[in-house]
């Protein structure tokens, strides 16, 4: 990663864990495993309303940032319409300092992209958040995707020591022609997406990075 090694040098752990909080933003790692290595015992297949989705990627990009996506049958890395993606980062940072990150990046992003909005529900007990937004990108003028998102924050433990941030989230795309017909549907698919994310459960995730 170009400037690492000022970036390693001028943050703290905390603060670098901060900023791959915020580096999740409408990402899809599109290198492809065939055979993904499962360093968090979520083997799946995961459940998302009606949908089965399978492990189709993971990855550890630093030493406490781990990283699963998981894809229907039939989609593909490169231009999938929906994925679920567990994002895990042991820190000690606490959740809703994370959730501000999120809000801050997205508050900046509204000042470039039009279609940029987003949401943010606390759960009663304050232990966990959802954070739903909507994102595009454009080439030469023109919007080619539009994506959905529902990331829901929560603090857990590892191994009984560790405290963790994972963050669970489902994404929904559209492709060029796509993309009006998609947000026109959005106004009235959005609560089923919440309520979809809501009443899963956030995998159980144990650490195997052997």
């Amino acid at each position: 990663m170009k400037n690492q090694l000022t970036l390693d040098m001028k943050f703290s752990a905390s603060q670098k864990i901060l900023l791959l909080l915020t580096s999740i933003l409408f990402i899809s790692f599109t290198t492809i495993n065939e055979d993904p290595k499962d360093r968090l015992n979520v083997k799946g297949p995961l459940s998302f309303g009606n949908t089965s989705f399978k492990l189709s990627w993971a990855a550890k990009p630093k030493e406490t940032y781990f990283v699963q996506e998981y894809l229907p049958d039939g989609e593909s890395l490169n231009s999938f319409s929906q994925m679920l993606t567990i994002n895990l980062f042991v820190s000690d940072i606490e959740v809703k300092n994370a959730v501000d990150q999120k809000i801050n990046e997205l508050t900046k992003r509204k000042k470039t992209d039009s279609v940029c909005h987003y949401e943010v529900n606390e759960s009663p007990d304050g232990k966990e958040f959802i954070v739903d937004f909507l994102v595009s990108e454009t080439k030469d003028n023109k919007m080619t995707t539009v994506e959905f998102n529902v990331y829901r924050y929560k603090q857990i433990d590892i191994e009984g020591t560790k405290k963790a941030i994972v963050v669970y989230s489902y994404s929904k795309r559209a492709y060029g022609n796509e993309i009006s017909t998609f947000l026109e549907s959005l106004g009235k698919e959005r609560g089923t997406y919440l309520n979809h994310m809501i009443s899963s459960e956030v995998p159980t995730i144990k650490i195997s990075d052997k």
